[in-house]
């Protein structure tokens, strides 16, 4: 199976309450999601958000990255942010990564973040997948 499958099996079993079928498939979407990361990464290449392989590969990394932080794994979520915003074509999703980097750096929790940086009221067109809107209180975490 694909990442992107892979991904879609683990929102069907979170929807349907089976905790350990969604960490199976997690795991199996991050772990493939992981070697396109650690290609890219080596060869200085970009994830093509247009390819929905490398696109559901990001959504996944983000997902990952989310759970570093709801974990209090600041030393590891914030290089990975800064290196994806290297890592993709989109200049909004590099924004994203940004914003959410400058979060985890300030020290806030994930949900203080959520609630009074990221405009949860928007969804996004091109991509609906992330929370890639960010509400004006994001310039206060630019040191």
């Amino acid at each position: 199976m694909s990442v992107k499958e892979h991904y879609y099996e683990f929102r069907n079993a979170l929807t349907k309450g089976d905790t350990q079928k969604a960490e199976e498939e997690f795991e199996k979407a991050f772990n493939e999601a992981f070697i396109m990361y650690q290609h890219k990464l080596t060869n200085n290449e970009k994830f093509d958000l247009k390819n929905d392989e490398e696109l559901f590969a990001v959504v996944t990394l983000f997902d990952n990255m989310v759970g570093m932080w709801r974990e209090g794994m600041f030393e590891e979520a914030i290089p990975f942010a800064e290196s994806m915003v290297d890592l993709v074509d989109s200049p909004k999703i590099k924004e994203m990564f940004k914003g959410f980097s400058l979060g985890m750096q300030s020290g806030i929790d994930l949900d203080t973040f959520m609630r009074e940086y990221v405009d949860l009221s928007k969804i996004d067109e091109e991509y609906p997948q992330f929370l890639c809107n960010f509400k004006e209180k994001i310039k206060e975490l630019i040191k």
